[in-house]
């Protein structure tokens, strides 16, 4: 089964084929529930949205919107980033490691010149968590990674430029995850690159996938990539996969520090207070690591 699952998602790296683009629909599939934390009304909001997939499951998703969204710049619009384990993205999550802080980092960041504003979509995962993000790991009539992104693209992607003021195209989205959620956003920029011109991949789960002999061609995304150097395992948090991964795209047309970055985090393990820490840049109390932040290279101020 691993083999078949690897060999599936070199398949797609492979290719590199281009999304149809998002789909639209009828009425909003969403229903809002109201402000997940005290103080954030009307820059946080928790929305039930449903899928018509049956396979893939109806969740609940948070859209965080960037300072100045409503003070007056109505014909403003913002590029979006989509975010996978949404649960973890805000104050808590379920490991004990502190959430990804996403809503106080984002509006430091901006608030300082550091990154553009920006609005963030935090999609909550389900019980087939690992079905929905690791290429080939789940069957039909199931759910399956391409069911999923068929449900972001088709159902969420839609809404979300219907129901806020985004940038609607490719270069103004991006998607992101950690773990096998960052491996979930690799395979959707190399499969949709006309939906998603943007990856933020924090420690993918590359010890799922083979990339040996993978014919990886140059696409329009940016890539942002990144692992720490501790494992929960005693490994390198697959350090060695996202160097070799790295190197591979350099050698195919992406520019290091350009719309390509590869980051480490020296002492960094698999686990939510590090990929907090590396959405911003690194500070004098981060050395000896030294990072740009995931947040300000893939959209800088002067995006």
């Amino acid at each position: 089964m691993a083999t078949r699952r690897s060999s599936i998602l070199a398949l797609a790296l492979a290719v590199g084929c281009a999304g149809s683009g998002p789909g639209t629909g009828g009425g909003s599939p969403a229903t809002e529930l109201g402000t997940p934390i005290a103080g954030w009304e009307g820059r946080l909001t928790e929305y039930r949205v449903e899928s018509p997939d049956p396979a893939i499951a109806s969740r609940n998703v948070t859209v965080l919107l960037p300072p100045g969204y409503d003070d007056g710049l109505g014909d403003r619009r913002y590029p979006v980033l989509y975010m996978q384990d949404g649960q973890n993205g805000l104050d808590w999550d379920p490991f004990g490691h502190g959430g990804w802080q996403l809503h106080t980092t984002l509006y430091d960041l901006v608030q300082r010149g550091l990154m553009q504003p920006a609005i963030v979509v935090l999609v909550d995962n389900t019980s087939a968590r690992e079905q929905e993000y690791v290429p080939g790991a789940g069957a039909l009539p199931g759910p399956t990674a391409d069911g999923y992104l068929d449900f972001l693209e088709q159902v969420i992607v839609p809404w979300v430029d219907a129901a806020f003021r985004t940038v609607p195209h490719a270069a103004g989205r991006g998607i992101g995850g950690s773990s096998y959620g960052a491996l979930l956003a690799l395979y959707a920029g190399w499969t949709r690159p006309g939906v998603f011109g943007m990856v933020m991949a924090m420690s993918p789960s590359l010890w799922r996938v083979d990339l040996s002999g993978a014919i990886i061609t140059k696409l329009p995304v940016k890539v942002y990539l990144d692992s720490g150097t501790v494992d929960w395992g005693g490994g390198d948090d697959g350090l060695a996969a996202t160097t070799a991964l790295a190197e591979l795209l350099v050698s195919r047309g992406w520019t290091l520090h350009v719309d390509l970055e590869h980051a480490v985090g020296l002492g960094h393990n698999h686990s939510e207070e590090y990929w907090r820490a590396r959405l911003r840049p690194s500070t004098a109390a981060d050395l000896p690591g030294v990072w740009p932040g995931a947040l300000p290279f893939l959209l800088p101020p002067s995006g």
